[in-house]
């Protein structure tokens, strides 16, 4: 913010460039094979669904320019209103409409404040800052992310519920017998503890750039637990050492948390949207588990223990671990069969 002019500088991913360039929406974007009429359709998809005002109305934009930088598109464009600006307010709709898991990370500066940052999502788009006060908190924008990022990745969902299939029965006299909820809600809270220190403890060295492995490997290491995980829930119910399995794949999971926080933590300051993502991550895997396990647990004591373990713990660990099956050689061939 300067005065009654705002200037804005977006990156922009390439593979989110192919509608923007007038391209198919599967069709691969190479930046560099862009033309000056590309580029200029970018720039004006950009500026038309990101709309500036203040309190003394609309900021039109003008100047706007889009070119590549450093393997990513970036546009630039200068906001301006009718008199300097008191109130900003930002409203951003790019890329909402194609898709609706969409994020954006938006850092505002504004002279005698430290810069505001959040995280702009669909039903969340829209930033309002009273420059006579202090920057507006983004923390509840980083725990939103850390839920949204949990709700969307399936992966993630599958591995706790290949976690938690097996906990509502135990081995009793050569037979099967459903544990007691007391017992269920221990062992439960055993595994999810080791999983959660796990991937918080790599989540954040990653993020912070103390730890970096090739996106795909990580990838197919998380695939790849979905399908132990499973198999053991269904083969071997109870085995002993759980909590180290779910210890070891957390560590890989916190990887893959951190690969889609990265991009959009702040230039500085990261620890505070760190931990509020985290805190977002482990709500919502609380909520997985609040809906799971009373489930698993009423199943195993509507059916039997014993015909829970005979038919269900089967179904589920070959429909899960079938899932990680099929991610796994998504993403190490890098195919899409079924879109998820």
């Amino acid at each position: 913010v300067d005065g009654a002019e705002l200037r804005y500088q977006i990156r922009i991913a390439a593979d989110d460039l192919a509608e923007p360039a007038g391209r198919a929406p599967t069709e691969p974007v190479r930046l560099a094979e862009l033309d000056a009429a590309a580029w200029a359709r970018v720039a004006a998809y950009v500026t038309a669904r990101i709309d500036v005002s203040s309190d003394a109305g609309p900021c039109p934009a003008v100047d706007a320019r889009a070119g590549a930088d450093d393997g990513h598109a970036q546009v630039t464009w200068r906001a301006r209103c009718a008199g300097p600006i008191a109130t900003l307010t930002i409203e951003h709709r790019l890329f909402f409409d194609l898709d609706p898991a969409h994020d954006a990370a938006l850092r505002v500066s504004a002279p005698g404040h430290p810069p505001a940052d959040t995280i702009l999502v669909a039903d969340a788009n829209r930033f309002v800052w009273d420059l006579a006060e202090p920057p507006p908190s983004g923390a509840l924008a980083f725990v939103r992310a850390g839920v949204h990022h949990v709700a969307t990745g399936l992966d993630h969902v599958a591995f706790v519920l290949a976690l938690l299939i097996a906990v509502v029965i135990v081995g009793a006299g050569g037979g099967w017998q459903r544990r007691a909820l007391g017992p269920a809600l221990r062992r439960t809270a055993a595994l999810v503890s080791a999983f959660t220190i796990a991937h918080s403890l790599t989540l954040i060295a990653a993020a912070l750039g103390w730890v970096a492995l090739p996106a795909r490997l990580v990838e197919c290491a998380i695939a790849a637990s979905i399908v132990w995980t499973a198999a053991a829930a269904a083969i071997r119910p109870g085995a002993r050492g759980g909590w180290a399995v779910a210890f070891g794949f957390g560590l890989v999971h916190g990887l893959g948390f951190a690969r889609m926080l990265t991009p959009l933590l702040p230039p500085g300051d990261v620890i505070v949207p760190l931990l509020c993502f985290n805190v977002g991550v482990e709500l919502a895997q609380l909520a997985i588990v609040a809906l799971a396990l009373p489930l698993a647990w009423a199943l195993a004591r509507g059916l039997g223990a014993a015909t829970y373990r005979r038919w269900v713990l089967p179904v589920l660990g070959v429909g899960l671990g079938g899932l990680g099956l099929v991610w796994f050689f998504e993403r190490l061939f890098e195919l899409r069969l079924l879109g998820l």
